[in-house]
């Protein structure tokens, strides 16, 4: 097949990745551009504060506490890092709704409920990480590098296919 049958043929599929790659990365390069502003309130506040006070419901006799974005539980210490907010997530999502050719209030919709899914998915995250930390300290990097990340990919996919199933026929004509 020669690139102009290719690309004629493919054109729809072409401009959602081309559109994807480049709203991702114009999202991560204010991400970036922020991240020392936004941290206090994105990983401190509502990752670590909200997952210590989740782990304190749960397991009371925890008695979690906050030092800034490290979950502290007698001398026992997570340490929330700037990168585990699960914005990435949250902007994979966002990227893939905008890319899409789909109506703006179902886009915004999608991406309003996709930041609560990876949101509350990076809670379960963290909670879980905490407790493999404390507990079975020699599966962390595992679950951490290879399960928590991989987690957070898949929810994202399994959202934005339902979504994109859900909501795919109302999009703009056009697109």
């Amino acid at each position: 097949m020669n690139v102009k049958v290719f690309l004629k043929s493919y054109r729809r599929e072409l401009r959602f990745l081309l559109l994807f790659v480049l709203f991702f990365f114009l999202g991560q390069g204010i991400h970036y551009a922020t991240r020392s502003y936004t941290a206090p309130f994105l990983v401190n506040f509502l990752n670590a504060g909200v997952s210590s006070k989740i782990i304190n419901a749960v397991t009371p006799w925890e008695k979690t506490s906050l030092d800034g974005n490290v979950i502290v539980s007698g001398t026992f210490r997570l340490n929330v890092a700037q990168g585990c907010e699960g914005i990435e997530g949250i902007l994979l999502i966002a990227s893939a709704i905008l890319a899409f050719a789909m109506g703006l209030r179902e886009k915004i919709l999608g991406i309003l409920a996709g930041f609560l899914v990876i949101y509350g998915a990076n809670i379960l995250r963290i909670i879980s990480l905490y407790y493999v930390l404390k507990y079975r300290p020699g599966l962390f990097d595992f679950m951490h590098i290879f399960v928590g990340q991989t987690f957070i990919i898949v929810i994202g996919l399994l959202f934005f296919l339902f979504w994109i199933s859900a909501f795919s026929g109302t999009h703009e004509k056009g697109h």
